[in-house]
């Protein structure tokens, strides 16, 4: 509760203290009353705006694109509005725009960045315990799933007998939020009573499904294939999904290009100094709808080295500076042309290799609905799961694409951009 008011003080206020600070840097005129009642009128509206979206209530929980899309959805709305009512007041003239564009740019940014900063902090963190119970067949998380579990708060149970009083008693006795209903045959009328009655208290009801996505932002996928229900959210990109996918290609991929050209040239020194050969690396990996194409990337391992479809940690394969171009992901630069090309997009599932797409999809039937869409040189999965080198990787992976294709949104691109950033920044396995 108190932390929810600190958040509302930041939306009302932080605007108004935003411009006046603009104001002090930017402008050598006076401050004007219409700058008192823009920041006011914005902070305000946008903390109502928060307030109906539900944007106070159990912050911790929500995903960085849903907080993302909650404050800068509002944000553009307030500024049209204000600009409006300047506009019909005749103050509009009286408005510095370097001013007004500079805060209309900034103060969403900062906003978002100390509420994420406050809600990291355990004095003004709102996590709180929530004890999920799985009814039906168990599931074992693994240590990555139950150490993001564990950072929400969230304690899981599982309820395994068929005796119903059972199940009332331990919701009752356990203080149970929420029922995981993990059950791949019919279910009996007695259970959907007591789960309904479960309701009736405030216990909330959802699938394996629903709560992997909520929870763990990926796809829930079982072993033994059953129940695909969840497939039906899998798709291609809508045509205007693709036209934003392809204008964030465009505009960042051609800008990343431009920027780095200056590092192609170094690459070329480096790898000519430690590897002699070619420069490039070239491979056909599966793309859209399961056809291939050529990659590009810049060779990090020695011509002729040992046939291996997998790298393992201290590769002999690959020589010094292309262990640094891995880790610092400059390996990947080249593939900027495919981007502009039309063969992959920046975000995307991960490409492969077609031999291993062939022993993928052995093992995993539905591996190929990741080839609905194109693939990309960073995803989702890459910045979600640890580098891996197996199929139960593989499967571990395609929960997280599969996830990223049914909710892609303008938001969650632009949380897989800030995650990117974040693991090529502190250098983690892509």
């Amino acid at each position: 509760m108190f932390m929810n008011w600190v958040f509302r003080t930041i939306d009302t206020l932080l605007p108004l203290v935003m411009l006046y600070s603009l104001h002090f840097f930017l402008v050598d005129t006076g401050w004007k009353e219409v700058y008192s009642w823009f920041g006011l009128v914005s902070g305000l509206l946008l903390q109502l705006s928060v307030h109906l979206m539900g944007g106070y209530e159990q912050y911790a929980q929500k995903t960085l694109a849903r907080k993302l899309e909650m404050v800068f959805k509002s944000w553009v709305v307030i500024l049209l509005v204000c600009l409006l009512i300047a506009y019909l007041w005749g103050d509009i003239e009286l408005v510095s725009r370097r001013l007004f564009l500079v805060w209309a740019l900034i103060t969403p940014i900062v906003i978002i960045y100390i509420k994420l900063q406050l809600n990291a902090s355990e004095l003004f963190s709102d996590k709180k315990l929530q004890k999920g119970l799985i009814v039906g067949a168990a599931y074992e998380f693994s240590a990555l799933e139950t150490e993001q579990l564990n950072l929400q708060k969230v304690d899981i149970g599982v309820f395994n007998s068929e005796k119903l009083d059972e199940l009332r008693q331990t919701v009752e006795v356990e203080n149970i939020q929420f029922v995981i209903l993990n059950v791949r045959k019919t279910v009996s009328n007695e259970l959907v009573k007591a789960l309904t009655r479960a309701e009736l208290t405030g216990v909330r009801m959802m699938t394996m499904n629903h709560f992997f996505e909520h929870y763990l932002q990926k796809s829930f996928i079982a072993y033994d294939s059953e129940g695909v229900d969840y497939l039906d959210s899998v798709h291609g990109y809508y045509p205007v999904q693709y036209v934003f996918k392809r204008g964030i290609d465009y505009l960042v991929g051609g800008a990343l290009l431009f920027v780095s050209l200056p590092i192609f040239g170094y690459v070329y020194l480096k790898v000519k100094k430690e590897s002699p050969g070619t420069i490039f690396f070239r491979q056909h990996r599966i793309g859209l709808n399961g056809k291939s194409f050529e990659v590009v990337k810049f060779r990090t391992m020695h011509e002729n080295a040992h046939f291996d479809p997998y790298t393992k940690k201290e590769d002999s394969r690959i020589f010094p500076f292309g262990k640094f171009m891995r880790k610092s992901r400059i390996d990947e630069l080249p593939q900027l042309w495919n981007v502009l090309k039309g063969d992959m997009h920046l975000f995307g599932p991960r490409t492969e290799w077609c031999i291993l797409v062939e022993n993928y999809e052995k093992e995993i039937p539905y591996y190929h609905e990741r080839h609905l869409v194109r693939p990309g040189i960073s995803g989702w999965a890459q910045v979600m799961y640890p580098y891996g080198a197996n199929t139960e990787d593989s499967r571990q992976k395609l929960m997280y694409d599969l996830y990223y294709i049914s909710h892609w949104s303008v938001w969650l691109e632009i949380e897989t951009i800030i995650r990117t950033i974040g693991v090529v920044m502190g250098r983690k396995g892509l």
